[in-house]
């Protein structure tokens, strides 16, 4: 069970989303807000009452994450591209589903974190999209439209780059 302080800011963090998410404080908002709130801690206060994997988050696997507006704009862009082709039929869109080594482990905390980071951080460019990694083969499993190679802030998290295959 997490600290009373993280559960606290846990839902601290839930109010100023919601408060976001609407885009105000109006009276009708805050009460379904507060419905919201104490759905949210029922659900949190459950997965944690339950919950028994360990994640041990390192900062230098989170500071990976500079790298993401980087590869937004540029994926973004690259699919722009790949539409345009498409469109115009210079050529068609592609539909890769590559593997790639991963670093792995079902106990090490470190390393589910890592595989949990680098899930979330690499989905986030829209040319690359994690499908899942196999813990028991240690591989990653993702699609792409256009080829291209693993990103740095991927191999970073536990990719391994020269195991990539179509």
């Amino acid at each position: 069970m997490p600290s009373l302080g993280l559960s606290v800011l846990s839902l601290l963090l839930i109010v100023a989303l919601w408060i976001l998410f609407v885009g105000g404080t109006r009276r009708n908002e805050m009460f379904v807000g507060a419905g919201v709130l104490v759905l949210s801690a029922a659900f949190l206060f459950q997965v944690w009452r339950t919950e028994t994997l360990r994640l041990e988050v390192r900062w230098e696997d989170v500071v990976q994450g500079w790298r993401i507006p980087w590869y937004v704009v540029s994926k973004v862009c690259e699919i722009i591209v790949i539409l345009a082709k498409d469109l115009f039929k210079i050529k068609r869109a592609g539909s890769f589903y590559r593997v790639s080594g991963f670093t792995t482990s079902k106990s090490d905390p470190v390393l589910i974190a890592r595989r949990v980071l680098a899930i979330a951080y690499t989905t986030m460019a829209p040319n690359f999209i994690v499908i899942g990694i196999d813990s028991r083969q240690s591989r990653m499993l993702f699609h792409q439209l256009e080829r291209s190679s693993v990103s740095k802030m991927t191999k970073a998290l536990g990719a391994r780059p020269g195991v990539q295959r179509s």
